[in-house]
């Protein structure tokens, strides 16, 4: 803007010099042309002719030799010498005449030749400062560009930067670490996310530590609780058959609830077992083709009959399609036990619980429905959470261990499958998961408005 108000303001200074040149010159055109009528005072034009001296000066002498010699033929014609006068007039005031007739035209000829010329340089002014103008101001947008895509690319690559490093964060990458050269509050920004992330790597590194001796603390305590748990549980057998005598009525209760305290230990111990071995990477499947729907079957028997004490009704609806698949099956068995026992024990008397199975997206998916209390979504969030319970049944948290699900969606990822939830409130719940056909294939994730992913959301 600068450059440019100066090249405008030199033009304008140039123009205005040309301005004031042919004004003069016009002056001069006009004061030379007064010359032929011979009634100009060449002492005033001398002041106009500043540049044409030399032309000047040869026109005052023969302008002042003809008004001499034009006197003489005055002063002859006077004293009646008329021939002497003429005479006089033909040989010397006419070549007289004639010379300052052709100097006059000479004057006003470079006049005009010298306005020509302005005329010219003004034009040619003209055309090198609009060039000029131009120049400037295609410079001026070009590095308004320029300027503009360095100022926008000084934030925008940072904070892009710092995004990509935030999902690297997200995606448990703590080592890695963001280059911002500003020196300015995206460079103080980036350093300070450096400096989170170190501490993240620690503290994750830290967790993981904690995590892997606490994995190892439960499975060496597992371990050595069922030792002495599978004797409680043979000896309260042994009483509860008579085979050392019959009990009392009184002592036999107190044996049942021994040994069905005991297989409830025992069952949360196997679970904590299994999770364990998930966690550490040491869970691994004994895989074999089995056929799906005899092991739902199988499974559904183990349940209906605490089912029928509460007068519940069991549906199975099994699709034709549905046949062998490669897994484990005893784990498929524990999945689907797991998810039978959770709807008994949160469905009111009366209510319904149905099986269905079908072939999608080639893997066999599974879904438990039931009619029973339903989840809340704040619950759903957190519900496949180790040793979680929600809802307001006492009775029904009581019986269980808030793991059940947490250890049957693992089990269902460990083939490669998933699991979610749909329920509301008072609406009931159903579980789906599925399970690939072929041991090397994997699941997507099933592209359903309601449905909660593998990380997602059961009751407990």
């Amino acid at each position: 803007m600068l450059a440019s108000g100066y090249v405008a303001l030199r033009a304008l200074n140039e123009v205005n010099q040309r301005k004031d040149e042919m004004v003069q010159l016009q002056r001069k055109i006009g004061a030379y042309r007064q010359l032929n009528r011979f009634g100009y005072d060449l002492d005033r034009l001398q002041f106009v002719a500043q540049d044409e001296k030399e032309i000047f000066e040869n026109l005052r002498t023969d302008y002042e030799e003809f008004i001499r010699i034009v006197s003489q033929v005055i002063t002859l014609i006077r004293q009646g010498r008329g021939d002497e006068g003429r005479e006089l007039q033909f040989s010397e005031a006419t070549p007289h005449s004639e010379r300052l007739e052709r100097l006059t035209n000479e004057l006003v000829n470079k006049a005009e030749a010298d306005m020509v010329v302005s005329v010219d340089a003004s034009k040619e002014t003209y055309a090198t400062s609009r060039n000029a103008v131009a120049i400037l101001a295609v410079a001026s947008v070009a590095m308004a560009l320029l300027l503009g895509y360095a100022i926008s690319s000084s934030i925008v690559r940072p904070v892009q930067a710092m995004e990509t490093r935030m999902q690297e964060l997200a995606d448990g990458d703590f080592h890695s670490k963001v280059d911002v050269p500003n020196r300015d509050e995206l460079g103080v920004l980036a350093a300070d996310l450096n400096r989170m992330s170190e501490q993240l790597g620690k503290a994750y590194r830290e967790l993981e530590a904690v995590s892997r001796h606490k994995s190892e603390f439960l499975a060496n305590m597992s371990h050595e609780l069922r030792t002495p748990l599978n004797a409680i549980i043979g000896f309260s057998e042994v009483l509860k058959d008579g085979l050392l005598g019959q009990l009392a009525p009184k002592h036999e209760e107190y044996v049942t609830d021994i040994h069905t305290s005991g297989q409830h230990l025992l069952s949360l111990i196997n679970e904590i077992l299994d999770l364990s071995k998930i966690e550490s990477g040491k869970m691994e499947l004994d895989r074999s083709r089995f056929y799906l729907p005899a092991t739902i079957e199988g499974t559904l028997t183990l349940v209906r009959e605490r089912a029928t004490r509460h007068g519940l009704k069991m549906n199975l609806s099994l699709d034709e399609t549905l046949g062998e698949i490669d897994a484990d099956e005893r784990k498929v068995r524990q999945i689907l036990l797991n998810l039978l026992s959770n709807a008994v024990k949160f469905t009111p008397d009366s209510g319904q619980i149905s099986i269905a199975g079908a072939i999608a997206n080639d893997a066999a998916q599974i879904s438990v429905k039931d009619t029973g209390i339903g989840i809340s979504p704040e619950d759903q969030e957190t519900i496949f959470e180790e040793f979680r319970q929600v809802g307001n049944d006492r009775e029904a948290k009581s019986e269980g261990t808030g793991l059940g699900l947490a250890l049957a969606r693992k089990l269902v990822e460990l083939h490669g499958g998933l699991m979610w939830v749909e329920s509301e409130i008072g609406q009931g719940t159903t579980f789906t998961f599925t399970l690939p056909l072929n041991a090397q294939s994997s699941v997507q994730a099933p592209n359903v408005d309601a449905v909660v992913t593998a990380s997602g959301n059961a009751e407990t």
